[in-house]
């Protein structure tokens, strides 16, 4: 028997004058593998997540178009989509639509496994547990569910042999399908045409039991 933990490591600046997307927190994480019997730990997936600070920028008087600007193109582009213009508060439809009332934004950047650990759950578990986490008085958690490309392997800092290689366009179209049947599970839904998805967060989410059912 194994077990399975996650280890979260963040950081951020103290110099009180500091840039806009000091109010974007990352995360990185390390999923791990505990062998019952003899206690030998094993890195089996990697993780990584960012929460906008959206209530402590507005307190600070701090542009929430600069907070996003600064810190990358992505969240700039969820800025534009998610977000009332020049307002700390997403878009009525967003809000209409997902009753998504707190600010807080978090983007689940991406889940990695070790190939001997796919088809346990293993991500959807690991998901759940960094929403539970990070995600308290946040919104929405969104994510662009698609999956990693093998030239990201160095970027990510796991093995090449971690990230799966295609043959073509149409059988990573056929995985990102899967992939994305997997999240709806845990209540993720797609926004519009583009390729995030949301969760809100006021929700009740499945719980692990239940995320471990046959599909």
């Amino acid at each position: 028997m194994a077990s399975f933990n996650i280890e979260l490591r963040t950081g951020t600046s103290l110099h009180p004058d500091g840039e806009p997307s000091d109010f974007v927190s990352e995360y990185t994480g390390v999923v791990t593998c505990t062998d019952d019997e003899t206690g030998a730990v094993a890195k089996v997936g990697r993780l990584a997540a960012m929460r906008v600070h959206v209530a402590l920028a507005h307190n600070a008087g701090e542009s929430l178009f600069d907070v996003c600007d600064c810190h990358s193109s992505e969240l700039n582009y969820l800025h534009a989509l998610l977000y009332e213009p020049e307002r700390y508060h997403f878009r009525e439809e967003v809000m209409a639509r997902f009753d998504a009332a707190d600010p807080d934004l978090l983007v689940l950047d991406y889940v990695v496994l070790a190939p001997k650990w796919r088809k346990l759950k293993l991500g959807l578990l690991a998901v759940r547990k960094l929403v539970d986490l990070i995600g308290g008085g946040c919104g929405l958690a969104v994510s662009d569910i698609s999956p990693l490309r093998r030239d990201a392997a160095s970027l990510l800092r796991v093995p090449a042999r971690w990230l799966t290689r295609y043959a073509g366009r149409e059988e990573r179209r056929a995985a990102t399908v899967r992939l994305r049947r997997y999240y709806r599970r845990m209540g993720f839904s797609r926004l519009g045409r583009t390729p995030y998805y949301a969760l809100p967060l006021n929700q009740v989410t499945p719980t692990a039991t239940e995320l471990l059912e046959p599909m």
